[in-house]
């Protein structure tokens, strides 16, 4: 117990919210164990902290290794390698505090209730920002990396509208339409949350660092359910995308092909049951955008800008309507 009484003396009262943070942090240090390793954990029931606690080292070792970890079983000097992780802990804490990151679990007040509406919630968030924006009613506008000249232009006309809706947007930071929704989204004056597939201390895509600062200095926020340093990967992404589809009321894919990003996206908001607003220009093909059958019962795709009007009043009414959430689960710490 000497480890974990030395961590709560170090970080806070026994028992809180960042003792945990501070437990996940000296895990995910520990050679071979990642976020999935972390992730089965939690949803196991096992914090963080009740393996740091631990005296016995190859115990811990067969608990890792159960959900994921690639680790030696024998040998482990325990008591020697946890105090190490939480001295790394601790120096990643102290430098990611410096840059206003901090996280948050489902038991917290910040944590957007919205997630819980997933079938596999986050079992924490990394936020960097204004982290009460996240619960706002938001839109969640998505496309293309690389847009045609309709899709810029569409891009431009749901960015025009932003300053009507008056509410925060959500998007990926990606190159392409979700930079665009995050650069409009400023310029009109609303926050906007880019939801992450790696890290948040990962520049990705490169030279996105910029615009990520500017969305936090405006009081957006960055989130993301990675590890601090974790890299990209198509599984991440993918993943990530079902966050961008359940934080906001509405999803406005504006460009995209069937088998995006962004159609993952599209299919979570469809399997949430969230209203979304496809868009289309006068002389597309009718089967140029089509949303999922399982859609919910309002979506509907708009032709703009002959639809422009309806387009407006369909995005009001999906922000104004109530969120239904499931029952919030105490996080173990």
């Amino acid at each position: 117990m000497e480890l974990a009484n030395e961590l709560e003396m170090q970080r806070d009262a026994p028992g809180s919210c960042e003792a945990e943070a501070h437990a996940l942090l000296a895990l995910a240090s520990l050679k071979g164990v990642g976020y999935w390793t972390l992730f089965k954990l939690k949803r196991d029931g096992i914090s963080a902290r009740s393996i740091l606690e631990r005296s016995d080292g190859a115990e811990v070792a067969r608990t890792l290794m159960q959900h994921g970890a690639k680790i030696g079983a024998s040998g482990t000097d325990w008591a020697g390698a946890s105090k190490r992780a939480v001295e790394r802990a601790n120096r990643l804490i102290d430098e990611t505090e410096k840059k206003g990151i901090r996280i948050i679990f489902p038991d917290s007040p910040t944590y957007p209730k919205s997630l819980l509406t997933l079938d596999d919630p986050p079992a924490w968030l990394f936020v960097r920002g204004e982290a009460s924006v996240l619960s706002a009613p938001s839109l969640t506008a998505v496309g293309t990396r690389k847009p045609s000249s309709d899709g810029e232009w569409l891009s431009r006309f749901v960015g025009m509208n932003l300053a009507d809706w008056k509410v925060p947007t959500v998007s990926g930071l990606a190159n392409g339409m979700d930079q665009d929704v995050h650069d409009f989204s400023i310029r009109m004056g609303v926050p906007t949350i880019a939801v992450l597939g790696t890290g948040i201390q990962t520049e990705y895509p490169k030279g996105s660092d910029r615009l990520a600062d500017m969305i936090v200095r405006e009081g957006g926020a960055i989130v993301t359910e990675y590890l601090p340093n974790d890299s990209y990967s198509g599984e991440n992404f993918v993943r990530r995308n079902r966050l961008q589809a359940a934080l906001g009321r509405v999803l406005i894919p504006i460009e995209w092909s069937p088998k995006s990003g962004t159609a993952h996206t599209i299919n979570y908001a469809a399997a949430l049951g969230r209203p979304i607003a496809g868009l289309r220009v006068t002389d597309w093909p009718d089967d140029r955008v089509m949303l999922p059958q399982k859609s919910h019962s309002n979506s509907r795709v708009f032709t703009i800008p002959r639809e422009q009007s309806r387009f407006f009043e369909f995005v009001q009414k999906a922000l104004a309507e109530p969120l239904r959430t499931r029952e919030i689960q105490p996080d173990l710490i």
